[in-house]
């Protein structure tokens, strides 16, 4: 369950975003919690538990989004925030608050999809998520965030991990299933890579660890898609 609060004193806007946040994550097979709240002061008397996204809007008339969020910060550092304006300069001062992005006023669903889509990338990367696997003798449940890549091996796959490696008797259709939606993409019909895990891409390869794993030509474009559409969404 990912954890938002709307902060909108504009009711009819509210309902919006709110509409907007249920419709992507939804989309995404990812159950949210939305608190909503009419200014700023309403968030810091009631600060929502464990919060992992604040939609901030800025213009507001008891406690502006920009001063709000600079007294969140005094003891909340991890939150998401993302500004909801009509004002591009004062988006811009939300950087100094460490905001992750900002959505131009009117709200509507497409212009809310890039915002959303990073800040799930960021709170999954935070996350993690665990994925049960069947070994040999027992089944074993493992954070994907271990995994660095995998590479078929006979007719089990071997997954290379940050402590070590792991054999499981599943395909590697079924690992690629099993991480669909997570920064993870099968780079050749024999190797699966963490793109978190990337250091290097070259001609034909990349490198993992400082390891090179090989990249189709017949895959490299969507590769180097995915690779962008990564790194766009986590930083």
């Amino acid at each position: 369950m990912i954890n938002i609060a709307i902060v909108e004193d504009d009711a009819p806007q509210r309902t919006q975003l709110a509409a907007c946040v249920k419709a992507y994550f939804t989309e995404n097979n990812q159950p949210v919690r939305i608190t909503e709240y009419s200014d700023g002061a309403a968030i810091l008397e009631n600060y929502p538990k464990n919060p992992d996204l604040i939609l901030m809007d800025i213009d507001m008339p008891k406690l502006d989004g920009l001063e709000a969020s600079r007294r969140i910060r005094t003891f909340d550092a991890d939150v998401l925030l993302i500004f909801i304006t009509n004002m591009i300069q004062c988006a811009l001062d939300g950087y100094s608050v460490d905001a992750m992005d900002f959505i131009v006023k009117p709200v509507n669903e497409w212009n809310c999809r890039q915002s959303f889509l990073r800040a799930l990338r960021r709170i999954r990367h935070r996350r993690g998520h665990h994925i049960r696997l069947q070994c040999k003798k027992n089944p074993v449940v493992l954070n994907i965030n271990k995994i660095l890549y995998a590479e078929t091996q006979s007719h089990a796959v071997l997954l290379h991990l940050k402590t070590g490696e792991l054999i499981i008797s599943e395909s590697m259709q079924s690992l690629e299933s099993k991480t669909s939606g997570f920064p993870f993409f099968r780079c050749h019909s024999s190797f699966l890579v963490n793109l978190d895990a990337v250091d290097q891409i070259g001609r034909t390869e990349v490198f993992v660890a400082g390891v090179p794993i090989p990249v189709s030509k017949y895959r490299r474009a969507e590769f180097m898609q995915a690779m962008t559409n990564y790194i766009g969404g986590v930083h």
